[in-house]
């Protein structure tokens, strides 16, 4: 920088501006290697767009393969005493149900303690079970108490690290002997009833901790009170009486699960029907994701004659030929079934290359002829439907291994030559400026000598005349 700032002073020249000149007009070599960069650079984000949007087009197409989704159920109900969910297994149907009782679990409440960390008796063995009023057991567990452990807030978190299905919990009703410890089953219905019982060894044969922990829920008895007694849900499903455990009744209907919240005071209605809005809205999905890919395609691939701009990959053949595979896949017949296209069930292919529906159409086939089109667009049995011929060819398309990304790994290798191109370009620019620089300085050596003799010499023959005279 120092040479260049410097250069002309010896020769009065503006070699500097020179030099410069020199430069701008030797960085012009670059400057078609830059657009042909900023092409390919353009080109290759292309195919990245529309890989991206044939990628999404491919997710809404394998949603259409999924065979359960023509098999779908969804229940309907004005009532607020129960929620209804089908699953696939379930029949379309029309259901009165009424709920008489709701399933509750058991709770016991101790006598009253002044506290509730001073110890009661010096400890012994709890033990506690579940099950029925007839005596049947589903789960016992033995708790053993260390005297140390035997005040009331120690038995609630001995029963609680139990995990037996029993909370244990402990109230302050205000009065002088105010703590209460009360049990409560984690689980409703009939099955799950409480019984406890204190094995001790005080030294003077007294029973403190069974005196206050006893209840048999089989005789109903005990030194703990039944503050709520366990409960079976019952209800009735077109007249037929059901019995069950929880609130959520399973196979009631076969392939319903009921949650009920309330009883009813009469008959509620429930319908179970097949779930068309679900395959609807998935053929939607579907034909605004291809409709996304058209809209891309044609902005990439179209020339405006107004404003006379070209698309990026306007005559691109890599974009051609994935176009022309996405058409045809989607217009290749299925047989089997009452539909063999899409057109048939409603989704055609406009002149102006969008999707459309012919929601009537469409509504009239997914009503009456569902299992149709769920083979026209899942298959039947092994046999691929119109979904698998769209995915595979997509994923031949936009894949990992397809048609898009061939095309962008192949631009991305010209964007690496031409990069390095560039690279080598730039040194022969630095190298003939740097040429430039060296000659320039020599020259306003010499110019500087020359001005110098110059000026010697204008100088002797000023003297000279003056010696004439």
């Amino acid at each position: 920088m120092a040479v260049t700032s410097s250069l002309g002073i010896g020769s009065g020249l503006d070699l500097s501006s020179l030099l410069d000149g020199l430069r701008s007009s030797e960085q012009q070599r670059l400057v078609p290697l830059q657009r042909q960069a900023s092409s390919y650079n353009t080109k290759l984000s292309a195919y990245g767009t529309l890989q991206s949007s044939l990628a999404n087009f491919q997710t809404a197409a394998e949603s259409l393969g999924k065979a359960s989704l023509y098999e779908g159920v969804k229940t309907t109900t004005d009532s607020d005493a129960f929620k209804a969910v089908a699953s696939e297994k379930a029949d379309p149907g029309s259901y009165s149900i009424e709920v008489e009782q709701l399933a509750r679990s058991q709770s016991l409440v101790s006598a009253g303690q002044a506290s509730v960390d001073d110890k009661i008796g010096s400890g012994g063995t709890i033990t506690l079970s579940l099950g029925d009023a007839s005596g049947n057991v589903s789960e016992t567990v033995d708790i053993d108490l260390a005297g140390a452990d035997s005040s009331l807030s120690g038995i609630r978190d001995a029963i609680n690290g139990a995990d037996i299905g029993i909370n244990a919990s402990i109230v302050n009703d205000g009065s002088g002997t105010p703590y209460r410890l009360v049990l409560s089953s984690n689980t409703t219905g009939t099955a799950s009833q409480i019984s406890v019982s204190v094995a001790e060894s005080n030294g003077d044969g007294s029973t403190p901790l069974g005196d206050l922990l006893n209840y048999d829920s089989t005789a109903g008895s005990g030194a703990m009170s039944q503050t709520v007694a366990a409960r079976d849900a019952k209800l009735s499903v077109n007249g037929i009486a059901i019995v069950s455990q929880t609130n959520r009744v399973e196979e009631a209907i076969e392939g319903v699960t009921l949650t009920l919240s309330k009883t009813t005071s009469e008959p509620q209605s429930l319908t179970a029907t097949r779930d068309t809005d679900s395959v609807k809205a998935a053929l939607e999905k579907f034909v605004k994701a291809y409709n996304s890919v058209n809209t891309l395609s044609d902005k990439l691939t179209a020339f405006d004659s107004e404003k006379e701009i070209s698309g990026v990959l306007l005559g691109d053949s890599t974009a051609r030929t994935a176009e022309t595979r996405v058409r045809g896949a989607l217009n290749t017949p299925i047989s089997g079934g009452a539909f063999s296209s899409l057109a048939e069930i409603g989704i055609s292919l406009q002149r102006d290359g969008t999707m459309k529906i012919d929601d009537e159409k469409l509504d009239k086939a997914l009503a009456n002829n569902l299992a149709d089109v769920g083979q026209l667009l899942a298959g039947k049995d092994e046999s691929g439907g119109l979904s698998k011929v769209l995915v595979s060819t997509l994923d031949a398309v936009a894949g990992e291994q397809g048609l898009l990304q061939s095309a962008s790994n192949g631009m991305k290798t010209r964007i690496d030559n031409l990069t390095e191109s560039m690279e080598r370009e730039q040194e022969s620019i630095d190298s003939t400026i740097a040429r430039y620089q060296k000659q320039f300085v020599q020259l306003d050596s010499i110019m500087a000598s020359i001005n110098s003799t110059s000026n010697y010499l204008t100088q002797q023959f000023a003297s000279l005349n003056k010696s004439s005279d």
